[in-house]
């Protein structure tokens, strides 16, 4: 039986965020991607890295990788060209979004065998994502007071910030995973 060590998977998932989040800053930087579309994918980034930490590698990628393009031909193609002028600034990842949501939070159900424990595994990783939400709100907003930001661009993870996600991975893992293996 091998030790686990703790926070191991924690920054396994951080590296991938910064991975995905970085590919997505520099698509930002290059002029590809515009303010705010880029920030749903952003928001994808974080629950692809869970499953690609997980050992889940094609599906969170793929789902995310479409998103990239997406926002990518949102600069050559918007929707105003396709559908005339809108009232609003709308782009494909505008579209894309809940449904790439909706599928990357329903993938939780791949670490699960039986109906019960598929919708419990989809149920646990929700209440995760809640939770991590609430954490990094509040200890986000004290970890800014003490530690400043780069500025790099907004609502994306910078270097120094590694700590607060690897514990927000962590207690992912925690809600989500722990109580499907004691089942298992």
């Amino acid at each position: 039986m091998t030790a686990r060590i703790i926070g191991s998977f924690g920054l396994k998932a951080s590296f991938f965020l910064f991975l995905f989040s970085y590919l997505l800053l520099a698509g930002v930087r290059a002029g590809l991607f515009e303010f705010p579309h880029f920030l749903l994918l952003g928001a994808l980034a974080y629950l692809a890295a869970y499953y690609v930490a997980s050992g889940r590698y094609l599906f969170p990628t793929a789902v995310y990788g479409a998103g990239l393009g997406l926002l990518a031909l949102n600069k050559f193609l918007p929707p105003s060209a396709v559908f005339g002028p809108l009232p609003v600034d709308l782009s494909w990842a505008t579209f894309y979004f809940p449904f790439a949501a909706a599928a990357l939070l329903l993938y939780a159900a791949t670490f699960a065998r039986g109906f019960a424990a598929r919708a419990l595994s989809v149920l646990l990783l929700a209440l995760a994502v809640a939770l991590g939400h609430f954490y990094m709100v509040y200890v986000g907003w004290l970890w800014r007071a003490v530690v400043p930001s780069l500025g790099l661009a907004p609502a994306f993870p910078e270097p120094q910030d590694a700590p607060l996600y690897i514990l927000l991975y962590e207690l992912w893992r925690a809600v989500h995973q722990l109580p499907l293996r004691r089942k298992a």
